[in-house]
């Protein structure tokens, strides 16, 4: 199994520490510096990456850096369900589709609004050349 984190620092200080030849348990001793780090930090991202490193080091996992994901926020859209976001399914049926965060009727596990780089710039690049169509009744 592999872990992702999104902490370029703690991936960083990983790499350096598995390529050493010492028990798990100085493995660990080696992120101190990181528990004081975020001790404090708002962050709770940062907390659940170090705990993710530590499970994988003493569980044997592999951790890898995770790519930060976006979301398109689709200005002046709001409603009842709060802000919307472009959204679309996991399972890649269907297109891409407008939904609030908050939108009950919604599984969160079904669908995604966050997305790679070079996705949210193509969808974004899609909005931008939409255009006025007329409709005739």
């Amino acid at each position: 199994m592999t872990v992702k984190i999104l902490d370029k620092e703690l991936f960083k200080m990983y790499q350096t520490v598995m390529a050493e030849s010492i028990s798990d348990w100085k493995r660990i001793a080696k992120f101190a510096k990181f528990t004081d780090k975020y001790a404090d930090d708002e962050t709770i991202s940062n907390r659940d990456d170090l705990a993710s490193v530590i499970d994988a080091i003493l569980n044997h996992k592999t951790v890898k850096l995770s790519a930060p994901m976006y979301r398109l926020k689709m200005n002046g859209m709001v409603g009842s369900d709060g802000q919307q976001y472009v959204s679309r399914r996991i399972d890649d049926r269907g297109g891409y589709f407008i939904c609030g965060v908050r939108n009950p009727r919604v599984c969160r596990g079904e669908i995604t609004q966050q997305f790679t780089r070079d996705e949210a710039e193509f969808l974004k690049d899609l909005l931008n050349n939409s255009s006025i169509q007329s409709v005739e009744e």
